[in-house]
């Protein structure tokens, strides 16, 4: 995007956000938090059925796994002094392998799930755009893309692969994600994806399995890596990961022109400390990928659960982060060009 572009986007998203920009404290919130979550009492439910199937250690603690609405996020967001949110739905949680024994109605309970967020966003669509979500490996996957194309009402969809015990280096398996992609790009859905797998050696290979064979089928929709390649915090994986990003952007920048990187729960989970902590290299070879990729693809997000406070995550991660006031306004400012698209509808 332009510069004249971004700046006329940024009066739209700011003329709306009820909250302050800035304040006296310290440099500005987000205008937009572009990873959240909110779950259906259903799907909570079925959240802590994988949490007991994962066993100790599955689910963080810290996590809320309990049942919200759109409007705890948009309090939430208020509180926070942040314009939007972007919620991703939850709907992969029913195929999920982890409790595949359980029998469950796996494209009942995702249609479900995918219209409680569209719901719950449309009641605030001056504030919070929706992701549907689907199991990739699920047999309803494609169908349930197809849908929404068909329906309306969803901006993108969500898929996680570390859920999904996904593996890139399986042919078949990669074949059904590009299929996705390809489905995605049809029904005009932005795409964000938790691109970190269960492979202890995850890493270069895996993005660039991803790049040559999947990203391609998306097209012109905009691609959102989350985490910044990772699963949260900052380690070797994810720095290969996004290190064959930025070697392949730098090779091809028209044809990689549409791909970005949510930093949420990065470089740490819970106030910079918990699942992953990041050493100070660590650190700072994620300073240095950010730069050389360009700080504009990089965009905030918390990955939002309920009772998260905004405010100080946000503040704990620009401290852990080690961003100079400069890029740190300039990350704050970062809107996907989805979130506008969404924001055009809103108000048709």
């Amino acid at each position: 995007m332009n510069g004249l572009l971004k700046a006329v986007a940024l009066a739209v998203l700011l003329a709306a956000n009820p909250g302050d920009t800035e304040t006296p404290a310290g440099p500005p919130p987000p205008v937009v938090d572009h990873h959240m979550h909110i779950f259906s009492p259903e799907g909570s439910r079925v959240l802590d059925m994988i949490c007991k199937a994962l066993g100790p250690g599955g689910c963080p603690p810290q996590r809320s796994t309990a049942p919200a609405t759109g409007a705890d996020v948009v309090r939430a967001l208020d509180k926070a002094g942040i314009g939007k949110g972007v919620l991703l739905s939850a709907g992969y949680f029913f195929g999920s392998p982890e409790i595949a024994d359980q029998r469950l109605d796996v494209a009942k309970g995702t249609r479900d799930e995918n219209a409680f967020i569209v719901a719950q966003a449309e009641a605030h669509c001056d504030r919070l755009v929706p992701f549907i979500s689907v199991a990739p490996s699920a047999v309803n996957a494609l169908d349930e893309v197809r849908y929404w194309g068909r329906k309306g009402g969803a901006a993108g969809l969500k898929l996680h692969l570390g859920s999904a015990k996904f593996d890139f280096r399986d042919p078949a398996q990669t074949r059904r994600l590009a299929a996705l992609f390809e489905a995605a790009a049809d029904a005009r859905l932005a795409i964000v994806i938790h691109m970190q797998t269960r492979r202890k050696d995850y890493g270069a290979e895996d993005a660039a399995i991803f790049l040559r064979e999947v990203y391609p089928f998306a097209r012109n929709v905009p691609v959102q890596i989350a985490h910044a390649a990772g699963g949260g915090g900052v380690d070797d994986g994810e720095l290969a990961a996004l290190g064959a990003f930025a070697d392949a952007m730098q090779r091809d920048p028209q044809g990689t022109r549409n791909l970005y990187f949510d930093l949420a729960m990065v470089p740490d989970l819970f106030a910079n400390e918990g699942k992953i902590p990041a050493t100070p290299a660590h650190v700072a070879a994620l300073d240095g990928l950010m730069h050389r990729i360009g700080l504009n693809r990089f965009l905030l997000g918390s990955d939002y659960v309920l009772g998260l406070d905004l405010k100080a995550y946000f503040a704990n991660d620009r401290a852990a982060l080690g961003l100079s006031d400069a890029d740190w306004r300039t990350l704050a400012g970062n809107v996907a060009p989805y979130v506008q698209t969404a924001m055009v509808a809103c108000k048709a």
